[in-house]
């Protein structure tokens, strides 16, 4: 049998530093989900992220979370908004959100 390889959690992920998530050429932080916070990553739609952006409570629910989890190269907190000016598509916004559970373990 061939062995498994492990995946390496990075330390900054472990300490909460979070994670690097590289989008359309640009370097984004995402830190890893408070499990005070669970509850309202719960509630955000894992559905069809297109459906997220037309809905207007969806979407603010995304803005909210955005604004403690994403931050750009400066250490800004993003938004829906913002990641459209950096040219995000509907799938990079799904794996932003697949990130987040990635790292959060």
């Amino acid at each position: 049998m061939a062995k498994k390889e492990a995946n390496i959690t990075p330390l900054s992920t472990m300490v909460g530093g979070g994670s690097i998530f590289t989008v359309q050429g640009k370097d984004y932080q995402v830190k890893p989900l408070k499990i005070k916070e669970k509850t309202e990553f719960d509630a955000l739609n894992f559905g069809s992220q297109y459906f997220t952006l037309s809905d207007a409570k969806e979407l603010e629910k995304m803005n909210i979370f955005m604004d403690r989890y994403l931050f750009d190269s400066s250490g800004g907190a993003m938004t829906v908004e913002k990641c459209g000016i950096d040219d995000w598509d509907i799938v990079d916004l799904k794996n932003f959100l697949k990130k987040v559970i990635e790292i959060s373990g």
